[in-house]
């Protein structure tokens, strides 16, 4: 294990995981409130528009869910730092989050400043994170409704899996299951490959041959 007193964090992947994650939970946020409609689609394309962000969404025919463009590393810190969240958010929800992206902003700014001051930094992205994690209070669409920071949560896990199931899976198999009759989807393959190997750990593994002799 490297020591995180000798660990060097990429600063461009830091800007894209975390601008991804306030964008995506912006417009989750819009469609929790019930307000992700055309008139709001629009509001947002427009605003993209005048920021000089090239940005459109589209419906996809098979699940009839939106998606949108997938900015690149500049446009997303044009959002960041010039995106009127007034146009999509009532004002004070929108202030709070205006403070949260540019604490964020302030943050990435301070990464390449060579005379940042490592403490000050330190203290900084504490007080930061801690923002981003603040719980949700009061029940939603009550008066007492309470929403200080964005919900969140952490693709770390997640993208670890999905590291595993290349490297340990696809290395070793035909992608997307070859072809013929016998054709699986790579889905499936996982799941089933990954459910031996879990049975094969949950139970007694002495008892369980490691390799199969064909009878022919």
């Amino acid at each position: 294990m490297i020591s995180l007193e000798n660990w060097i964090p990429d600063k461009l992947y830091i800007m894209l995981r975390i601008t991804d994650r306030l964008w995506s939970l912006l417009l989750h946020e819009i469609e929790e409130t019930g307000y992700f409609n055309d008139v709001v689609r629009e509001i947002i394309v427009k605003e993209m528009n005048r920021i000089k962000v090239n940005f459109h969404f589209w419906q996809e025919k098979e699940c009839q869910f939106w998606s949108f463009t997938s900015l690149m590393g500049q446009d997303k810190l044009k959002v960041l730092q010039f995106f009127d969240l007034n146009k999509v958010l009532p004002p004070i929800r929108a202030n709070v989050i205006r403070n949260l992206w540019n604490g964020f902003f302030d943050l990435y700014t301070a990464i390449w400043d060579p005379n940042t001051d490592p403490k000050i930094f330190k203290r900084d992205a504490k007080m930061w994170l801690k923002i981003f994690l603040t719980p949700s209070t009061g029940i939603p669409n009550s008066d007492n409704f309470v929403q200080v920071g964005l919900k969140s949560f952490s693709c770390a896990l997640v993208e670890n899996k999905n590291h595993q199931q290349v490297t340990q899976f696809f290395c070793k198999t035909l992608r997307n299951g070859g072809n013929g009759i016998n054709r699986k989807s790579a889905i499936l393959q996982i799941l089933e490959f990954e459910n031996r190997k879990l049975y094969y750990i949950c139970n007694d593994s002495h008892n369980i041959p490691n390799t199969i002799k064909l009878q022919i």
